[in-house]
């Protein structure tokens, strides 16, 4: 297959050898290309709209030309957005729609039923395998459902297999697409779950589900009972809501994975970015795109504040963002982000473009210090973010910002005079932001690490001693390293001196244990022993 193919047009120039010119499209397919017409893997819209609008120099724009095919060619080969199929049989339900569609179905070797809104109780299941409730006796199994706009109903929204008229010019449109769809519907997994971070998976009680919480339709459900996820990559509309505002960073883009994202992010060195949602039609836009500003096409939606900020400091510029909607993750992260960079840049972080596009390239500037290269794939989502944070910060403070609906940070109070560090805490936290520092006997926390999530606070074995609080987040350094909450001196075995916990997890357990040992100092004694010696002390009393 030819990798990279540009089909010619007015905006021609000299292109590098890798780029193979032709003349018009071909029958073959191949890689990526620059043309809709031509049959490739993928369309590439951005670089006849870069040729087109940038105000670079020739030999500039045939490098950025060469960037951009590399760009998409380096998504497709480390996406984990693999194609799937499911066979999908000519079994439509239509509901509150004229009989002469029913009929023009029909026609075309479809098999109809024609209902009334209020004669379907509810829908459930994924395209292919649907199920309408009729009554109590009677259930339709069927696969594809047209309905009425004017009767919109929630299980009509949240399935896939389930389609509004409204979004069909006419019935030959209609017929067009249910066409393109059967017998094989074609679908791909739009995202990645990691069950070792997430703050759902397996806990004893529910401390997040966030992503069932903003998911619009049925792509991820919980099981209450067994504390799990349930994933249906068919039901997915790739709006990105759950990786955006997924607190432990469990859930991400198989489009563009974390290692792969990284990656993206070097062909941005010292060159402004404009960022465009994939649903904005290229083809006829015209602007004036400053020098050394390049476009990346993204699925929107799903960046967190870590991807923003990766990009923004690989750049070293602020950032364009030119889309028709954002997520309410997206929208709390870009806060996030402009707050901070206002009060030290006193700029802007990222610009939300539609209307005003040229007004923003136009604000556009690199930012002296902004500039920062460091990718580390062994981190997780938050702990880059914490990382990048503390080198714009460096000693300096630049106040808090409270937390959001979605993406939320807090900070936790130890009451060290009832803290034995037993630990209970760290086991729960599996995120980092609690740690045993064993060098220290100390319990270390580290807020920007926190999703309060609460599950160390329930999980502390003495009352009233851990308290979590849901404020939101510091801008300066302390916000984002280990500070230590509790600490204390090792106990050395009364027998050999083997130190093996703290005095005061010792001094605990021998308040509880001496009343019911009463005058018995043999067991008194083992209050304040290792085990080992503990057992010998036991035995030997027994004899």
């Amino acid at each position: 297959m030819k990798e990279f193919v540009f089909i010619k047009n007015k905006d021609l120039i000299p292109l590098p050898d890798k780029i193979e010119i032709w003349e018009t499209n071909k029958g073959i397919e191949v890689l990526i290309s620059n043309d809709k017409k031509q049959k490739s893997s993928i369309y590439a819209p951005e670089i006849n709209f870069y040729l087109k609008n940038s105000q670079d120099d020739a030999l500039e724009k045939a490098k950025n030309i060469l960037t951009l095919y590399q760009i998409r060619n380096h998504i497709y080969d480390f996406g984990l957005d693999f194609e799937e199929n499911k066979p999908i049989q000519k079994r439509i339900i239509l509901i509150d729609l004229e009989e002469e569609l029913a009929d023009f179905l029909k026609k075309n070797d479809f098999k109809v039923i024609a209902l009334k809104n209020e004669e379907v109780k509810g829908i459930f299941g994924t395209i292919g395998e649907l199920c309408a409730i009729i009554s109590d006796e009677i259930e339709i199994d069927f696969d594809i459902l047209i309905f009425n706009h004017q009767y919109l109903r929630k299980d009509f929204s949240r399935q896939s297999g389930c389609y509004d008229m409204q979004n069909f010019r006419n019935k030959e449109t209609l017929l067009e697409f249910l066409n393109s769809i059967v017998p094989n519907y074609t679908y791909k997994n739009y995202f990645s779950y990691d069950l070792n971070i997430c703050q759902y998976h397996s806990r004893r009680s529910e401390h997040c589900a966030k992503c069932v919480e903003i998911c619009p339709t049925t792509a991820i459900l919980k099981d209450d009972e067994n504390k799990n996820l349930i994933f249906s990559q068919i039901d997915c509309l790739e709006c990105g809501s759950c990786i955006s505002i997924c607190p432990s960073g469990s859930l991400d883009s198989a489009n563009l994975p974390r290692n792969s994202f990284f990656e993206i992010c070097n062909f941005f060195k010292k060159n402004k970015i404009l960022l465009i949602s994939e649903k904005i039609p290229l083809e006829n836009l015209n602007l004036e795109l400053p020098k050394n500003t390049l476009p990346l096409i993204i699925k929107d939606g799903w960046l967190t504040p870590m991807h923003f900020l990766a990009l923004l400091q690989s750049s070293g510029a602020n950032i364009v963002f030119f889309t028709q909607t954002l997520s309410q993750g997206n929208y709390e992260a870009i806060e996030l982000l402009n707050t901070f960079f206002e009060r030290k840049f006193n700029k802007k972080a990222i610009f939300i473009a539609n209307e005003e596009l040229n007004t923003h390239l136009k604000q556009q500037k690199f930012i002296e210090d902004l500039y920062f290269e460091f990718h580390n794939n062994t981190l997780s989502t938050r702990e880059n973010f914490s990382k990048r944070m503390q080198k714009l910060i460096q000693n300096n403070d630049f106040g808090s910002l409270k937390s959001g609906d979605w993406i939320r940070y807090g900070k936790i109070e130890i009451n060290t005079q009832t803290c034995t560090l037993c630990l209970s805490c760290v086991g729960a936290c599996n995120v980092g932001a609690l740690i045993a520092d064993h060098k220290e006997n100390a319990l270390k926390f580290n807020a920007s690490l926190c999703t309060t999530c609460g599950y160390c606070e329930m999980n502390c074995a003495e009352k009233d001693t851990l308290k979590l609080t849901r404020s939101g987040m510091e801008f300066n350094p302390k916000f984002f390293e280990y500070q230590t909450m509790a600490k204390d001196e090792l106990f050395a075995c009364i027998e050999y001196g083997k130190e093996f916990t703290t005095k005061k997890a010792v001094q605990k357990i021998a308040e509880l244990m001496k009343p019911k040992f009463k005058e018995d100092q043999n067991k008194i004694k083992t209050l304040y022993c290792c085990a080992e010696c503990k057992a010998k002390i036991m035995i030997k009393s027994m004899r």
